[in-house]
């Protein structure tokens, strides 16, 4: 990850325009997640350090779970804060790194998370292995790991240089959203996300975000963990696990 990556700030304020209805979706995956995921009384708290505008964490949140927050990015991490009280829930929102976590009790934590593809803005596999170790060392003894990413093996054979664009519906007017791929290398490459938005004079109003990704297979990041010390490491399917990612779930050994 760039540090002056400004992908995330930039769009702090447009991200939830990605999904078809924000609010659904939060309130999808935290019935997802929660399924995955002991009760609230056993998982204890529960670290989010990708929070982004806290899809997962304010879905989890409104089922009962205790939630802190974490993310890079500054202005999604104020956005999270806004969203979180308009909805009446108590989660701590901090700005951190995940590949330091220094923000976040070492031990403290039943369950981390890291979704909707916040690995892969990691430039390396050093810092990879950075990350993992900063989430092990927050998580107590027989906590939970939860990543989800891409399925980036036949992307990074195919190369695509877009993604199909998806249209959804605002009160009668449309919404595109679609994706441009700049490949660098076999992993690297530059996003270039637009939404276009039909306004009510009937015009367009169209916005540009950058941000830059290394491609890796949910295996190499279910390896990358073994590596870090996590033992029952495992792939959930979307088809098994029901989100619309692969899931890398992992346990922190009990010694």
């Amino acid at each position: 990850m760039d540090i002056a990556d400004t992908f995330y700030d930039d769009m702090a304020s447009a991200y939830h325009l990605i999904f078809a209805d924000w609010n659904v979706t939060i309130e999808q995956q935290g019935k997802i997640l929660s399924a995955l995921l002991p009760p609230p009384a056993l998982a204890g708290k529960v670290l989010d350090c990708a929070c982004g505008i806290g899809t997962q964490a304010l879905g989890l949140a409104g089922r009962g779970y205790q939630v802190e927050g974490s993310d890079l990015s500054t202005a999604e991490v104020e956005r999270a804060r806004q969203e979180a009280g308009k909805r009446g829930l108590d989660i701590p929102f901090r700005s951190d790194d995940m590949r330091l976590l220094h923000t976040s009790a070492a031990g403290e934590y039943g369950v981390v998370l890291a979704f909707d593809n916040a690995l892969p803005h990691l430039d390396s596999d050093e810092g990879i292995a950075m990350a993992l170790a900063a989430m092990y060392q927050r998580l107590r003894p027989g906590g939970k790991l939860m990543l989800s990413l891409r399925d980036y093996g036949p992307l990074m054979e195919q190369r695509p240089s877009m993604m199909p664009p998806a249209m959804f519906m605002d009160e009668g007017r449309r919404r595109i959203v679609h994706q441009v791929w700049d490949w660098q290398d076999e992993r690297r490459y530059v996003v270039h996300l637009y939404i276009t938005c039909q306004l009510p004079s009937l015009t367009w109003s169209s916005s540009h975000f950058t941000g830059h990704y290394r491609a890796l297979t949910p295996q190499e990041v279910a390896s990358h963990a073994s590596k870090a010390g996590f033992e029952q490491v495992q792939i959930l399917q979307p088809a098994a696990s029901g989100y619309y990612q692969p899931i890398v779930a992992a346990i922190r050994p009990l010694a």
